[in-house]
């Protein structure tokens, strides 16, 4: 017999099944099983859940679902889902589990969080800190070899995860090997397709250029699960590229390991055309969702949306005759007026932002785009935020920059050479809505996850230079990044609307009136047209999963052998024996100079191999404490060759992994046989060829920074001087020194280079760059003064701390370092004031604490600082003025000591629905003019108060409340407080 009416008994059928489904898929119920690890921490992992849910992820989706109960059962595995499935919530469970959960004896448990990308870092640390903070120490390093001022985890008592790039991973277990291994328990890589590279000869000319990332991720990885078999490790993924079985192998260590993998998605995402052309409204063409073409059965027509999008105005003939650039400019003008509709907009740049930013800002400046929409400031603590952003932009890049035009258009920006304060303050302003537009290349959308409604994109092809034959190389987008940008479409919480749209602008006829310039656009529409349509099909064949994929070690090791045949004459059945006795400089006298003929390139690669095998001998030695013999060398490495990707990715010929062990025999026994200098050598962190040539120069270098003993009070054209003296003895080699590109501008800046030290530095009366210039400087700050030269400041300091410590577990420390080192500060201090762009070390540490917003601001505060030094300490010295531990000190010294926590205050009510014989009521506050009614969670009411002042002004229900009544009163305590929305 039914009670209801047939309506109604639907409608409580179907609140009754998602009522189910919504329990089935709650994170309390994962997060519940993984207490039964340590009960003493279950109210931990509820106020954990009941956090998530405050955040909007309290319901789990179902790849997450997935990789919940593949967490729950086993310890490693590879999570491979599309991207904004999320991946990062597995992350945190992991580090709950294994880092809090888990009983561990001996030093407080280490996490790694490997990131392709120091933006991504930023990003990672940010959030973990936010949501994991007061449990886990959460820290963060970019970049460097040598231990700095943040490192403040190395002696930390309480469970750590450390943030890193492979880069920064690998120069610290050189620096700080036993003492990091020791106490590491998990090892979390993000984007861990990266392992699979390309196979073209962009790849072979990297691996001679020794910046491959996928080899530097297998080596560095495959090192770590040989010292540390019983780790945990956990692999994440969105784009795998067909690898995600050969990365689960890898991950697990089974030939039959499997990736958690689901198609799911968490919102609809759409790929497609947005047609622009000249005097008409732009159109969107819909071409595939989720993966799937997109049609209306039985029409031949498109999938189509039309834009209610006044015509772009009519731009000049210099614009209009090159199609890339109008192209360009419809997306914007599109863009400026969706941006009206709240809609959050990337426009993707795969080449030469500088051009575009350009492009924009002087279309925006048109006396015809007048009438285009407006950005409105916002208020409040977004202004605050904005103005910030907008201070470090002027900064750091001057009042003419594209970057400030854009910026007070409401347009952020990123690149890959922007300076990194600046670039997390960008990316601030895109993450909390404050700038609805940005452009970016894909350094910002590697792995970070920003979400955005529209994604669009003016070209699918990239420019790289080919040093060698000295012309651009134009190379398509991979199917991989397309993917992952496309995935950074449409987030759920964050997007407006249940699914995300990735456009690629293609004009729909040419925008010129020219006759000389129209045939050359009608065959840029037409490749632009099959650029498009090639990457929709290869999209579409990538949805079924592949099991063989290339990887970095094999094709290094094969790129060997191909040259040794081609170039030397070698016999195919005499390599292995040629490959025991050769050295790189039997190959090529330029090898280890960075020069790009053919034997030079083919020495630097096997130099490559050399520095992967050298590394790996001497942390094996280090770490059983062994004299590293040939026999022991052949053993270790053929153990070594078990945990590579490469040994699992496909079926590889017996010859590769006979050439990697004997050649690394070789290495201990003929090539560099003397372990003194291995050691140094994997100090350095070069490659071993390059190495030795560095060493050369390590001892001038060290030479210089032991003598700049009175940094502290030398004038800023004096302290230049030190950096322009280094610099001087690294300009000129291409091996372990500055290296441009072959163009005319790049040679011209290499030989201005001290005229760009000294504008980043912010030596007085320097002179700047100009608008269009600017990047460039930007690009040899990044490439040569921040990372090749402080490399090897770096290296040498990391070498000196080595040379000087005892015990290699000896934990780094302020006041052990110039005894350890037998340096002055300055040499402590020159990484850090190569990153913030400075030659004043306090204007370094107060802008890594965040006491200063820009270096005018910072280097105000130093007045400070010294009055406080002349009160509290007599007979100063020049290295008393930069010391890190004063600085320290100085800011204890005005730090307001935390309040302790209170409980949370109570309201006393008027009971009005109930007589409180139940003693406690879960209830939600209902504002009714000055009053607030109290109902229970089927909306009765069951008292009433007075309005809270501020407690409701957002009308928010997020915060728990809990009605109480005892013998004297009744009362509404907050139970919960939901973090602020950003």
């Amino acid at each position: 017999m039914r009670t209801f009416s047939d309506d109604a008994s639907l409608i409580v059928t179907l609140l009754r099944q998602v009522a189910d489904s919504y329990n089935e898929a709650s994170i309390y119920r994962p997060l519940l099983a993984l207490s039964e690890l340590n009960p003493d921490r279950r109210g931990k992992l509820i106020a954990y859940a009941r956090d998530q849910f405050s955040r909007g992820r309290g319901i789990l989706w179902t790849s997450q679902l997935h990789g919940l109960n593949r967490l729950l059962r086993d310890s490693s595995f590879a999570l491979c889902t599309p991207t904004g499935s999320g991946k990062t919530l597995i992350a945190n469970m992991a580090l709950i589990k294994e880092l809090l959960l888990h009983v561990h004896d001996g030093p407080a448990p280490l996490a790694m969080y490997l990131v392709p990308s120091r933006a991504l870092a930023g990003e990672v640390e940010a959030k973990l800190h936010n949501e994991l903070g007061s449990e886990i120490a959460v820290t963060g390093l970019y970049g460097g070899a040598d231990w700095g001022i943040t490192d403040y985890w190395l002696s930390g008592e309480e469970p750590t995860v450390l943030i890193v790039t492979v880069e920064k991973a690998d120069a610290l277990t050189r620096y700080l090997g036993p003492l990091l291994t020791e106490r590491l328990r998990l090892l979390i890589i993000d984007e861990a397709h990266q392992v699979v590279p390309e196979d073209g000869e962009n790849t072979r000319i990297s691996f001679s250029d020794h910046n491959n990332r996928s080899i530097r991720m297998e080596s560095f990885v495959s090192r770590i699960l040989v010292q540390r078999p019983d780790i945990v490790r956990i692999a994440l993924t969105a784009v795998a590229g067909g690898a995600s079985r050969p990365v689960a192998r890898w991950i697990e260590g089974r030939a039959e390991a499997k990736a958690v993998g689901v198609h799911y998605r968490s919102t609809r995402q759409v790929i497609g055309i947005l047609e622009t052309a000249p005097n008409l409204p732009s159109r969107i063409l819909l071409d595939m969702m989720n993966g799937r073409p997109l049609y209306i059965r039985g029409q031949e027509e498109p999938v189509f949306l039309d834009l209610r999008v006044q015509s772009m105005p009519r731009l000049p003939s210099a614009m209009r005759n090159s199609l890339n650039r109008f192209n360009s400019l419809a997306v914007l003008w599109t863009a400026l007026h969706l941006a009206e509709e709240n809609q959050r907009i990337l426009i993707s740049v795969a080449q030469e932002p500088e051009q575009t930013m350009r492009w924009f800002k002087e279309a925006l400046e048109l006396p015809s785009w007048a009438g285009a929409p407006a950005f409105a400031l916002p208020e409040g603590e977004l202004r605050e935020r904005f103005d910030e952003a907008r201070a470090a932009c002027v900064d750091y890049c001057g009042e003419d920059c594209f970057e400030l035009a854009l910026l007070d258009r409401g347009i952020a920006t990123s690149h890959g050479q922007m300076p990194q304060r600046l670039r997390r303050l960008m990316t601030e302003m895109i993450d909390r809505r404050i700038c609805p537009i940005a452009v970016a290349t894909a350094t910002l959308t590697e792995g970070v996850n920003l979400p955005f409604d529209l994604i669009f994109l003016t070209s699918l092809k990239r420019r790289a230079w080919n040093a060698e034959l000295e012309q651009p190389v134009i190379s398509p987008l991979s199917t991989a990044e397309f993917r992952n940008l496309a995935g950074r479409a449409g987030r759920p919480g964050a997007a407006r609307g249940i699914e995300g749209m990735t456009l690629v602008a293609i004009p729909a006829r040419i925008s010129t009136t020219a006759n000389s310039f129209s045939a050359t656009q009608r065959n840029q529409l037409e490749e632009l047209s099959n650029d498009y349509y090639g990457l929709r099909e290869k999209l579409l064949i990538e949805e079924v999963d592949a099991d063989k994929v290339e990887s970095p070690l094999a094709l290094l090791i094969a790129a060997i052998r191909e040259k040794a045949i081609q170039l030397l004459g070698v016999p195919p059945d005499q390599f292995l024996t040629w490959l025991e006795q050769v050295t790189p400089i039997d190959i090529s006298d330029e090898a280890g100079k960075g020069a790009t003929s053919p034997h030079a390139r083919f020495a630097d690669s096997l130099d490559e191999l050399d520095g992967i095998l050298l590394t790996a001998c001497e942390e094996i030695a280090r770490m059983d404490e062994l004299e590293m013999t040939g026999p022991a060398a052949e053993e270790q490495l053929a153990a070594l060759w078990q945990t590579t990707f490469t040994a699992v990715a496909a079926v590889q010929e017996d010859w590769m992994e006979r050439a990697f062990v004997r050649r690394g025999r070789a290495i201990v026994e003929t090539v560099y046989p003397d372990a003194e200098e291995r050691r140094r050598l994997y100090e350095y962190g070069f490659s071993p060829f390059v190495g030795r040539r560095f060493e050369i120069v390590a001892l001038r270098v060290r030479a210089l920074v032991a003598a700049a003993q009175t940094y502290g009070t030398d004038d800023p054209e004096t302290r230049l001087d030190v950096f322009e003296q280094i610099g001087d003895l690294l300009s000129a080699d291409r091996g372990f020194g500055f290296r441009v590109r072959s163009t005319i501008s790049d040679q011209r800046l290499l030989g201005r280079w001290k005229e760009v030290l000294a504008w980043w530095m912010q030596e007085p009366d320097a002179s700047a760059p100009d608008a269009d210039e600017l990047r460039g400087w930007q690009r040899f700050v990044a490439d040569n003064l921040e990372f090749r030269l402080g490399v090897a400041i770096g290296a040498v300091v990391a070498q000196a701390w080595s040379a000087g410590a005892a015990d290699t577990r000896a934990v780094p420390s302020l006041a052990e370092w110039k005894k350890t080192t037998g340096l002055p500060w300055f040499g402590f201090w020159a990484r850090e004031l190569l990153r913030w762009g400075t030659h004043d070390p306090f204007v370094a540490f107060a802008l890594s604490r965040g006491l200063a917003k820009t270096r005018e601001a910072a280097a105000e505060r130093r007045g400070e600082f010294e009055a406080w030094l002349d009160e509290e300490y007599d007979d100063l010295e020049a290295e008393n003025l930069i010391d890190p531990q004063l600085f320290i000190q100085w800011q204890s010294s005005f730090l307001q000591p935390e309040r302790a926590a209170t409980a949370s205050p109570s309201e006393s009510v008027d009971l009005t629905g109930t007589d409180g014989r139940r003693k406690r009521y879960n209830v939600i506050p209902a504002t009714d003019g000055v009053l607030v009614r109290w109902l229970d969670p089927a909306g009765f009411e069951l008292a009433r108060s007075e309005d809270i002042p501020e407690e409701f002004r957002d009308k928010s229900i997020r915060n728990d409340y809990e009605l109480r009544k005892n013998r004297h009163r009744s009362s509404v305590y907050r139970t919960f407080s939901a973090p602020i929305r950003r």
